[in-house]
């Protein structure tokens, strides 16, 4: 760091520590009056040094709280910040509930008295950055109505989002994310874990860790250009890379966008598409992998278990409308057969499906309700996220407001119905090829060896895949010899 740029950081922090001394100052007013008049009654009775302590005491404690907050953030936040936020949270929520409960439309009347009663306020807690609010409806109330009413509960009390479910007859419990953790992206730790269940792709809006389930699951995320479909693509791919070099998985890749996404960590993936006539290919082999799945595990077993020699195959597929809505409809029809084939086979003997999709209408997608478990990204309207998520989803995951300038950031419906708002880490070029030259796809022993040819600009980017799955080259034909001109007179 530059001696320029050293003293902004040291005079940014100062200026920091001291607003927050002087701002946390006028928030005690309160406690300010009753030091003075306890220090004045110490004064008066010769007690001096007590008395200037309690005079002194509250501004010097705020500007301790200040210098500390800047020079280790972190710690503070940990140790006193985080206590103190979350205590003046409980604090005003059971204050204020009584008229916020009433301007939200709540409010019930008693039968001939002009009181009013609340929906009883069970319990408020604190944990991370989440406010929980557990609420019973009084009679004549239904729990549509207090969901109805978590939004404008939320702006009542300043909360970033919020989200909502019902835990028991009249019974709803609102979360309130107080302070957005999700504005940051972030990068992924190198993994160096083998999971073949799960994988960590991000952090949750409360700032926990969002691990994807993909144990006998087929996943689709679907989510506009820009939405940041990639990061969940690699995180994926990219967190299951040891566990693929370990030969406990194998991961299948088609990207019908000429390689553009895959090709940079294209060594993770045992095999890899990257034109129609490819993809069909890989489809037909993964299906044979059913198959013969099948015939081993017909009466012995329900559950696939990976292991060393027999893994488990997970299959990505960048854009895929590409291959099951614009391609020709030769390709088209056997694509969309091949696929349900391996969505409705593949779940129990280990062969997952994780698709991606900008378009989510039954027109490019129309085996969409054979994925157990969907992702929304940034969306274009409601329309789509009901399309996506489910009927009744519109309000509780708003995947059509998401702000452009947060790529990653998506809702996923849990399975038991509770709305997660997520984001994916992001997975930078350099990353991938570290990654990629850690763990590449061991060599399948059982793979037919092709002749030597030459180089092609991808090879030369992304070194050598391991198996790619690609059409024959065109035979090469021999010149014509040129053929002797007719004679006239022979004619």
């Amino acid at each position: 760091m530059s001696g320029l740029a050293l003293i902004g950081s040291l005079l940014g922090r100062a200026g920091r520590a001291f607003w927050n001394s002087v701002a946390w100052t006028a928030q005690s007013w309160r406690i300010i009056l009753v030091s003075f008049v306890v220090g004045d009654v110490l004064l008066i009775t010769d007690h001096e040094a007590a008395g200037i302590a309690v005079l002194l005491l509250v501004p010097v404690w705020n500007t301790v709280r200040a210098i500390w907050e800047a020079v280790s953030p972190l710690t503070y936040e940990a140790a006193l910040g985080g206590p103190l936020r979350r205590r003046a949270w409980r604090r005003r929520v059971r204050k204020e509930w009584g008229r916020v409960a009433e301007r939200c439309g709540l409010a019930w009347p008693w039968e001939n008295d002009k009181r009013q009663r609340f929906p009883q306020l069970l319990k408020v807690r604190t944990s991370g950055n989440t406010l929980t609010l557990r609420v019973r409806a009084v009679v004549g109330q239904t729990v549509d109505d207090l969901v109805d009413a978590a939004e404008a509960i939320a702006t009542a009390f300043d909360a970033e989002s919020v989200d909502s479910r019902r835990i028991g007859p009249g019974v709803v419990e609102i979360v309130l994310t107080m302070r957005e953790l999700l504005h940051e992206p972030s990068t992924p730790p190198f993994p160096d874990e083998i999971e073949t269940e799960a994988v960590t792709l991000g952090r949750r809006s409360d700032g926990s860790p969002w691990r994807l389930e993909l144990a006998g699951r087929h996943t689709l995320v679907v989510g506009r250009s820009g939405a940041g479909k990639g990061s969940i693509f690699w995180g994926i791919a990219g967190n299951l890379s040891p566990a693929a070099s370990a030969g406990l998985v194998r991961l299948w890749g088609i990207d019908l966008k000429g390689g553009v996404e895959v090709a940079v960590g294209a060594r993770m993936f045992s095999s890899v598409a990257m034109d129609e006539r490819a993809a069909l290919e890989l489809l037909n082999s993964l299906h044979r992998v059913i198959g013969e799945r099948q015939a081993a595990m017909r009466g012995r077993t329900r559950q696939f278990e990976p292991s060393e020699g027999d893994p488990a195959h997970v299959l990505l597929i960048d854009e895929l409308a590409v291959l099951t809505g614009y391609a020709s409809r030769d390709v088209v029809n056997e694509a969309t057969t091949l696929l349900k084939r391996i969505l409705t086979q593949g779940r129990a003997l280990g062969v997952m499906v994780v698709a991606f999709v900008q378009d989510p209408r039954k027109e490019t997608v129309g085996m969409r309700e054979l994925f157990t478990q969907t992702i929304a990204l940034r969306l274009a309207s409601t329309s789509e996220t009901r399309m996506v998520l489910g009927d009744g989803y519109g309000d509780l995951a708003p995947a059509h407001r998401i702000d452009r300038t947060m790529p990653g950031v998506g809702y996923v419906v849990r399975n038991d119905g509770e709305v997660e708002r997520v984001r994916a880490d992001y997975w930078p070029d350099d990353v991938l090829r570290l990654v990629a030259g850690t763990y590449p796809a061991p060599v399948d022993p059982g793979a037919d060896e092709e002749p030597d040819e030459p180089e092609t600009d991808v090879d030369e980017q992304v070194g050598e895949l391991v198996s790619i799955v690609a059409p024959p080259p065109d035979r090469q034909r021999s010149p014509r010899a040129p053929r002797e001109p007719e004679d006239p007179e022979a004619a």
